[in-house]
């Protein structure tokens, strides 16, 4: 399982806390593709997707045949002002036979008894981590919005009331 964080100490907290074998830090590798390449040398299965943008374009070069991409985010455009301009990803998704599917938390809705059930039995058991970013204050409410964009969380960003 390959991760891809914004900071060194992110790509380290995937391999250490969050059992991942290999960590790209996107930010300082000049050539992700071939980054991706050298840590899948038998290319990429499954591709979970929260962010979009090059980071995605790199690992679609990367995709096996029949692989499989799950789409739930796009942090990198959230704040453009315009359509962004990239590779197109249908020549890899033809040539690799690969799907390609979004999804958001609430069409699962009706599954929230039985997921909550699941995750907090795993969370206890220590099969699942978590981290957690805590911001105090209702007043830092904003900085910690602007900080969850800029990459300064791990985990999940919460502001403490």
């Amino acid at each position: 399982m390959i991760g891809i964080a914004g900071t060194d100490e992110k790509a380290a907290l995937l391999k250490s806390e969050f059992g991942f074998d290999e960590a790209i830090n996107y930010h300082t590798t000049k050539d992700m593709t071939k980054a991706i390449a050298e840590v899948c040398p038998n290319g990429v299965d499954i591709y979970y997707d929260n962010v979009s943008g090059a980071v995605s374009d790199s690992v679609h070069a990367n995709i096996n045949r029949l692989g499989r991409i799950i789409v739930c985010g796009a942090i990198s455009a959230y704040n453009d002002t315009s359509v962004p301009q990239g590779p197109r990803v249908e020549p890899f998704l033809i040539r690799k036979s690969a799907l390609m599917q979004g999804f958001i938390v609430s069409n699962y809705a009706e599954k929230f008894p039985e997921g909550m059930k699941h995750l907090s039995q795993w969370l206890s058991e220590g099969k699942l981590h978590a981290a957690e970013t805590v911001v105090e204050g209702f007043e830092n409410i904003p900085q910690a919005f602007i900080g969850l964009f800029e990459g300064r969380n791990k985990g999940k960003m919460i502001v403490k009331i």
